[in-house]
């Protein structure tokens, strides 16, 4: 751990979030929304943690491709909704975006003003530049946890660590922002958490998301215990203190985990309008 972030980690709370939030209002409120591709996914097996799966047993609709008449629907709603920007997520399916992903991110461009993000995990070179080619604006790529025997623990399957870092590298150099982070809450030390920040610093990432680890049913870690909202806002204002730059996003734009990411020095939140999926 650098010492920059030893004298963060080392700061009387009370102060660390007065800082953290004194940033946070310098900069504008980012709102964003998903607007959902795919959600079938080819990792094998399945993420321990993944709220899709679910999803998937108590809906069984909530499987499968998108229609792109969907993806424009949705669009409409999100921009009614006054969503800044919009990100597109897939299940992973393998390195190489399928061919009709591009249309659907050139869709959104064509019917919006909202900044597009891609989120379907580690991708090849080609897909990104395809993806740009589509009006992509940027790439949204969590580390997930910088620790990768964590990591390999709730993801055994599917893309790396390695993987993740290698896209967005490159997607850095293609020119696009990206956007990365980390969970807090899965057992991690505050080693990897300096780890993670001092990663997504070298990165030089657009926006960062620090977000709470929180169990789902139906999943082989739903015995385990959530994130600890105070330490998650520490780490989240350690963030925010490290890294002034990015838009820092929290969790949700009400309830429990919203004043919590205000606590920690967040001005980006998700919004989900209520779509009919």
């Amino acid at each position: 751990m650098n010492n920059v972030l030893k004298e963060l980690f080392e700061l009387e709370p009370s102060t660390l979030f007065q800082r953290a939030q004194e940033i946070a209002r310098t900069k504008k409120k980012v709102y964003c929304s998903p607007n959902l591709i795919n959600s079938v996914c080819t990792t094998k097996p399945a993420c321990r943690h993944c709220k899709w799966q679910s999803f998937k047993t108590v809906n069984p609709n909530f499987y499968g491709e998108r229609s792109l008449e969907e993806v424009k629907n949705c669009t409409k709603k999100l921009v009614k909704a006054g969503v800044d920007r919009v990100f597109m997520p897939s299940g992973w399916m393998g390195y190489k975006v399928p061919q009709y992903y591009y249309s659907y991110v050139q869709s959104v461009k064509e019917n919006s003003n909202m900044e597009v993000y891609g989120l379907f995990g580690a991708i090849d070179k080609e897909s990104i530049q395809n993806l740009k080619k589509s009006g992509m604006d940027g790439y949204l790529c969590g580390l997930e946890s910088p620790n990768e025997e964590i990591y390999k623990k709730f993801r055994p399957g599917g893309d790396t660590l390695k993987d993740r870092l290698y896209t967005l590298n490159t997607a850095k150099e293609l020119g696009l922002k990206i956007w990365s982070g980390f969970l807090v809450g899965f057992g991690e030390t505050e080693e990897d958490d300096a780890r993670g920040l001092e990663i997504l610093k070298k990165l030089d990432v657009d926006s960062l998301s620090i977000l709470p680890f929180t169990p789902f049913v139906n999943t082989d870690m739903m015995k385990d215990n959530p994130a600890n909202p105070f330490e998650w806002a520490r780490v989240m204002a350690v963030a925010r203190n490290y890294m002034v730059k990015p838009d820092l996003f929290s969790d949700n734009t009400e309830g429990f985990y919203y004043e919590y990411g205000i606590l920690g020095g967040s001005n980006g939140f998700y919004i989900l309008p209520k779509i009919k999926v």
